[in-house]
């Protein structure tokens, strides 16, 4: 009689239905608020300022040396009520958007070719890593040389630092087009153009947005190298200005300056990418 109730107890058991156990999956890491985001960079540049200021203080460096944030901060503030400022940094400004646009243009273009035509890529690959190990510093010597101490010497050594990350980044994006979005497109017959704009390029935007975010500041590092060394006006040539009569805290100010320029259009095209690809 036991035997039978525990072979049916067992029974039982087997045919109740099962709990499932729910597993909770991840859900996206929560975003930060704006109001987060600035307070939190405030609080990383007062900590900068403040650790700057305590090593002056403390180890007693002389002014021409490093000065002190006041005096850095004083002297953007003269550069900027005076006026002299604002046409240095137009001419800076103006050099990167000109420059980072066609190296952009030309970047994207050439990884396209180079991604879509192996005997593009066989034949111009080489001369492309190559142009770009060499350095660039030691190229803006020839470059005057080529093209003068004009705008075509600074624009160029723009190009050559901003078109690279776009080459690599559009050739990455599109061989993240998988055989089934080739196969696809054959059946739903799209010409190469519309294959292009329906399914190459939305695949291939992440990595373009990436590539474009290193590009403004190479752009922004060769406009300001071409001033340092060719330009009579720009961010660079102020601080050439300053080096040259022993203004240190106008030639930190043109360092700070220029890293501002370079962080803005990192946080625009951080903006676009955000409002362009929404699930990112």
């Amino acid at each position: 009689m036991t035997e039978v109730r525990q072979h049916t107890a067992a029974r039982s058991r087997a045919a109740a239905p099962r709990r499932r156990t729910r597993v909770r999956r991840p859900g996206p890491p929560p975003r930060r608020s704006p109001a987060r985001r600035v307070v939190v960079g405030l609080a990383y540049l007062a900590a900068v300022l403040l650790i700057w200021q305590l090593y002056v203080t403390l180890a007693d460096v002389p002014a021409y040396l490093l000065p002190g944030p006041g005096a850095v901060l004083a002297s953007i503030g003269g550069l900027m009520t005076s006026g002299e400022l604002w046409p240095h940094l137009l001419y800076t400004l103006r050099n990167i958007v000109i420059g980072l646009t066609a190296g952009v243009v030309i970047g994207s273009l050439l990884g396209w070719l180079l991604s879509s035509f192996r005997a593009v890529r066989m034949v111009l690959a080489p001369y492309v890593v190559i142009l770009q190990a060499a350095p660039k510093i030691a190229l803006a010597p020839l470059l005057v040389l080529w093209f003068g101490l004009g705008l075509g010497s600074q624009l160029t050594l723009i190009v050559l630092l901003a078109f690279f990350p776009m080459m690599i980044a559009m050739m990455l994006g599109l061989g993240e087009v998988t055989d089934e979005q080739r196969a696809l497109g054959r059946v739903l017959d799209l010409g190469p153009r519309r294959f292009f704009t329906v399914v190459q390029l939305p695949t291939a935007l992440p990595a373009l947005f990436s590539g474009a975010r290193i590009a403004v500041v190479d752009a922004m590092t060769g406009a300001f190298l071409a001033e340092y060394i060719s330009a009579q006006q720009g961010l660079g040539f102020l601080m050439v200005q300053g080096r040259s009569t022993y203004d240190t805290p106008q030639l930190l100010a043109a360092v700070v300056l220029t890293v501002i320029v370079g962080l803005t259009g990192f946080a625009l095209v951080a903006a676009w990418e955000k409002r362009a690809l929404p699930w990112r």
